[in-house]
């Protein structure tokens, strides 16, 4: 199973997963609002689930479509039809119905997180911070409604956009590494070293991605004799792309931070930063959320068992396939049976967890809605409410 081209996109891939969780806000956003002693343990949980879908879905829909010998054109492939060819010769319209249901949902999702992400960014850290710190709640509510209006029309017409000039899934998943990819250390550097240098953070980022796009065209010129979509694409032109936008970025920082380093207090996010919890939150906690040693042991909880999943996922599983060379029926038979019960357990846990854990919450609404009592209690207020107004 000794793949040259599948260890060079395992790479590409790391990198790539890495700044599309470090550079992008939705993910801060969703760490930030949690609660510390969930976050770690819903991260980690969330990344296992969430390989049920290239483990899973490839296997089954990118391998049902060779083993159906689908007529599938390579620019079909290339725009992601594979999954749609597969659900629809083997259930019909039902299936295609249901894959394009999954992909809604999937695109709603996604399309939501960024338009609230880049909302909150363009409001609270460019025109709160700059334009206009004195807003209050009417003028900041004006803003970020504008902010997701106009970002999700860019993302509309970007979208058209890259479509009509050709550009593939598979050219996106593999580039944007190259473009993104020199935040990941500067951004790692802000947040575990305290000699981190504020302008090396904002200068790494930009200097990374020239030099990233950089390497990137030249490889693909030297390598394939041309750049175009199809070369740049190519595995040896993001590969060099990737490594050079992710180590650039974070040599331009580290160089900037040892030459200025500035001492940074962690004391002072707690004495500026005003918490939610400390605010006014019903049934409390907050102070026994920010425990030191709590959150230690968390720290300690995610070491362990983060570095010993990516062993596992990333060193042992690719090393001990090796020897299997070809998959014969049987080494075949167990991939599959893997891919179905991690797809199984993954879609129980995602529907049935969070069920469990707001079940009493849910319980509390159901009588609240359905008891005579409560609609008693709606009309007493409603009535209190008019009598001082009065």
């Amino acid at each position: 199973m000794l793949s040259s081209g599948g260890l060079v996109f395992g790479v590409i891939n790391i990198v790539g997963g890495f700044c599309t969780i470090f550079a992008d806000n939705s993910y801060w956003m969703s760490a930030i609002a949690a609660r510390p002693s969930a976050t770690h343990k819903g991260y980690l949980l969330g990344g296992l689930l969430w390989f049920a879908l290239p483990f899973s879905l490839a296997t089954a829909l990118g391998l049902g479509a060779l083993a159906l010998d689908l007529p599938l054109t390579a620019e079909e492939g290339a725009r992601g039809l594979v999954p749609a060819a597969t659900a629809t010769a083997l259930m019909g319209k039902p299936g295609s119905v249901l894959l394009l249901v999954m992909v809604f949902m999937t695109v709603t999702s996604a399309g939501s997180a960024e338009l609230v992400a880049v909302s909150s960014l363009f409001t609270y850290d460019v025109y709160r911070t700059y334009v206009n710190p004195g807003a209050d709640g009417r003028q900041i509510l004006r803003v970020s409604r504008a902010a997701v209006l106009v970002f999700g029309c860019f993302m509309g017409v970007l979208a058209v956009v890259l479509n009509l000039a050709g550009v593939s899934l598979g050219w996106m998943y593999t580039a944007y590494g190259v473009m993104v990819g020199s935040a990941v250390i500067p951004l790692s550097l802000l947040l575990l070293w305290d000699k981190a240098n504020a302008t090396g953070a904002a200068l790494a980022p930009v200097a990374g991605c020239a030099f990233g796009v950089a390497v990137w065209l030249t490889v693909a010129k030297l390598v394939c004799g041309r750049v175009d979509l199809d070369t740049t694409g190519r595995n040896a032109p993001t590969l060099a792309g990737n490594l050079a936008s992710i180590l650039g970025g974070g040599a331009v920082h580290v160089a900037c931070s040892l030459v200025s380093p500035q001492r940074f207090d962690w004391e002072a996010t707690r004495r500026q930063i005003t918490t939610v919890e400390a605010v006014s939150v019903a049934g409390g906690g907050g102070e026994e959320e920010m425990d030191e040693d709590r959150l230690l042991l968390a720290r300690r909880w995610i070491v362990r068992w983060g570095v010993a999943f990516t062993v596992l996922i990333v060193v042992l599983w690719p090393a001990l396939s090796l020897p299997a060379g070809r998959f014969s029926v049987g080494y075949f038979t167990l991939w599959a049976v893997l891919a179905i019960v991690w797809g199984t357990v993954a879609s129980v846990v995602i529907i049935v967890m969070p069920l469990v854990e707001s079940w009493g919450t849910i319980a509390k609404i159901c009588v609240a809605v359905f008891t005579i009592d409560s609609h008693k209690q709606v009309k007493t207020t409603h009535k209190a409410t008019a009598a001082s107004d009065n």
